[in-house]
């Protein structure tokens, strides 16, 4: 049952461009800056369930691409927040660089249908009371996970099959993958296609070494950390649990997602409906930007993605597989001496790295 909950949890969707901050300062991205805000000829991917592409900040840079079949891909906020958020944090790296976005969809949430019947049936109750109601839909949620799954897996390699045959440079997955035979079959095909894939470690608080790619150089697992430079940790107090940055041998770099400002759906009809797949809706509209405590793994893989654009559009002779290099050498240590399993190499550092992209000589 740990999915259902991992899941409720994160249901709390984050909200448009990074500005000054300690964050900016602390990964350096002024100094990066100084040689290029990217290129109009470095396309990145990015697989969500959907997006906002007429927001302000946005739709000069976003572009329509992958829609998923035999799903559905209403213009509601639990469906386009979320991929929204992370375009805004991409776009605010890189700039000038275009993004080719991919739409999962969704299918029929039947945890968060069940979830808002439950709410508007019992008034002020707690996720924890929650819990006992997960437990009597033991059978319907396991099958709901097993179709949840394969739909993941399946749109989710679609989209990195369309994504790397129209050239993009990097793709960002902000999203827990499970090893499977499709996606490990995706994740070739962009190798092939000298495609970087940035995908988000997961905000579980565990050890988990189950991502597509194994073996594979051009992939990096982003963890996120704070900007007092630890691994991002926080307790849910209602649940009594844990929630952070996953942790393993395949963790690749971490990235301060602290405190960040992101695009929210820039229209008030995309947060009310009677229904949608995730039920109905009815969240308040209060701006096009907000500023969100912790963005987790999700935004942190933006903050990365962002990093790998850079250095592909200032060295685009460079292959997928000596970016990842440069991030992993390019990253500050803040963990034990050396790569470690809760921090990696370290925490990305965009002016180390561009520098060090700089000086490869071909």
């Amino acid at each position: 049952m740990n999915w259902l909950v991992s899941a409720i949890i994160l249901l709390s969707v984050f909200r448009a461009n990074l500005y000054r901050s300690s964050f900016w300062d602390l990964i350096e991205v002024d100094s990066a800056w100084k040689y290029s805000k990217g290129s109009y000829a470095t396309l990145i991917g990015i697989v969500d369930m959907g997006f906002d592409f007429y927001h302000p900040d946005l739709k000069n840079s976003l572009r329509p691409g992958y829609f998923a079949d035999g799903v559905y891909h209403p213009e509601v906020y639990e469906v386009i927040a979320h991929g929204t958020a992370v375009a805004s944090v991409i776009h605010s790296l890189a700039p000038n660089c275009p993004i080719l976005t991919a739409s999962t969809g969704v299918i029929e949430h039947t945890l968060l249908k069940l979830k808002k019947e439950y709410e508007l049936q019992h008034p002020g109750a707690s996720l924890k009371d929650f819990q006992s109601e997960i437990i009597k839909h033991s059978n319907e949620l396991s099958k709901f996970g097993k179709e949840w799954k394969n739909y993941v897996n399946r749109t989710t390699s679609e989209a990195i099959k369309y994504l790397a045959d129209r050239g993009v440079k990097v793709i960002n997955i902000s999203a827990l993958l499970d090893d499977c035979s499709v996606l490990d079959s995706a994740f070739q095909y962009a190798a092939t296609h000298d495609v970087v894939i940035v995908i988000e470690a997961g905000n579980s608080n565990i050890k988990y070494e189950n991502y597509p790619g194994k073996g594979l150089s051009n992939i990096i697992v982003a963890g996120a950390s704070t900007l007092n430079d630890v691994r991002w940790v926080t307790q849910i107090p209602e649940l009594n649990i844990k929630q952070g940055s996953n942790f393993s041998s395949r963790l690749t770099v971490v990235a301060p997602s602290e405190s960040l400002i992101i695009a929210e759906p820039h229209d008030p009809r995309f947060y009310k409906a009677d229904d949608s797949p995730f039920g109905p809706e009815d969240i308040k509209f209060s701006s096009i930007r907000d500023t969100i405590e912790y963005g987790a793994t999700s935004m942190a893989t933006a903050i990365v993605s962002g990093l790998v654009a850079l250095i592909r559009s200032i060295r685009p002779d460079l292959s997928a597989d000596e970016v990842v290099s440069i991030v992993k050498e390019g990253a500050k240590d803040i963990g034990a001496p050396g790569f470690d399993q809760y921090t990696g190499f370290g925490r990305i550092d965009f002016a180390k790295s561009i520098e060090i992209a700089r000086r490869i000589k071909k």
